[in-house]
């Protein structure tokens, strides 16, 4: 009976290979790509915001991880599998440690959705829509190495560190001017609306503790995702999701326990 276990396991990995290569060889296969990374970006936007992660939560997201390495080209999956590393045994972690490990693979999770979406625009010959994500990528670049120095110089404070608190001054009023500068894109109402939230917070960062002080870091990692998925949002409109029974989207949009968010 061993034997025919094994063979049946060999069949399914072989057949999961062979789909993949089918899957590979179709013209949508980068907008299938794009669909799930969607998919990626929002749950982890809203991992982003909770204080601490849920480990139900954590799980789906190696789950979509490891889906998008599967499917991704062999050139990319390098990218994918760092990306799990930032996020391995993230429960596990302090409060300031899952903060630091969440920054990294945010950040990361920004750059995957860079490597994905240019090829897709070229390949259809948009060049102004590829101008437009051009500006958002510069605008959430800026953003990202912005709240970098400011989680930095949060902990800095809590450290007592000597010149400290000029130090998160300087970088609360450079965070303020990249945020203003995200927003004046003009991504929607609601997006702005968000910036302007996150920017009152920052008026009395020196108030708050170091715990409040990261969720808020943290509120800036989700603008920057709320802005690559308004983008992706606009461009999958115009191609409906692949729906072929081989791959399935896992999206949190239409699950109750992230909608009530």
């Amino acid at each position: 009976m061993e034997w025919l276990v094994m063979i049946g396991i060999l069949a399914l990995g072989v057949a999961s290979v062979v789909a993949v290569i089918i899957y590979r060889q179709r013209p949508d296969w980068r907008l299938h790509q794009l669909h799930e990374l969607r998919a990626l970006l929002q749950h982890a936007r809203y991992l982003a915001t909770q204080p601490r992660v849920d480990p139900d939560d954590y799980q789906l997201l190696l789950d979509q991880t490891r889906q998008l390495h599967h499917l991704a080209p062999h050139g990319q999956k390098p990218m994918y599998r760092l990306f799990f590393h930032h996020l391995h045994a993230l429960p596990q972690y302090d409060d300031v440690t899952q903060a630091k490990m969440k920054n990294r693979a945010l950040q990361h999770l920004a750059y995957l959705v860079d490597e994905a979406i240019p090829p897709v625009l070229i390949a259809c010959g948009d060049d102004h829509t590829l101008a437009s994500y051009q500006q958002i990528w510069y605008a959430v670049l800026e953003l990202l190495q912005a709240r970098q120095r400011f989680s930095y110089a949060s902990i800095q404070l809590e450290n007592t560190t000597p010149n400290a608190h000029q130090s998160l001054s300087l970088q609360q009023q450079i965070l303020t001017k990249r945020l203003a500068q995200l927003r004046d894109l003009e991504l929607g109402d609601a997006f702005t609306d968000k910036i302007d939230q996150v920017i009152s917070q920052l008026d009395g960062v020196h108030a708050l503790s170091l715990t409040r002080r990261l969720a808020l870091a943290q509120q800036v990692n989700a603008v920057m995702l709320d802005a690559l998925d308004i983008f992706l949002a606009a461009l999958l409109a115009r191609f409906p999701t692949p729906e072929d029974g081989i791959f399935n989207t896992l999206s949190p949009i239409n699950d109750p326990h992230h909608t009530q968010q």
